[in-house]
């Protein structure tokens, strides 16, 4: 359903809720929160006691995280070769 007002169409988002976003990601409800509070699902509001989860083309956009700094371990050569 589209509304318009004066010369501009507006597209009203759908939204969604937790366990629906974990349904539709195949994962659990428990990982949808922690990307919640990492602000990592793009759009979410929480409104008052329960977050809004926009999609688009039917699913919630995640942002990718960030790792942490690489290991140094494998920079070091063995000097001996075990048997």
């Amino acid at each position: 359903m589209k509304q318009q007002n004066s010369s501009v169409t507006v597209f009203p988002r759908e939204s969604i809720g937790v366990q629906a976003a974990a349904h539709r990601l195949g994962i659990s409800v428990g990982r949808v929160r922690t990307l919640l509070g990492q602000g990592r699902i793009e759009g979410a509001q929480k409104l008052g006691r329960r977050w809004q989860i926009p999609t688009r083309k039917g699913m919630p956009k995640i942002i990718p995280g960030h790792r942490g700094p690489q290991g140094s371990w494998y920079r070091k050569q063995r000097t001996q070769r075990r048997l």
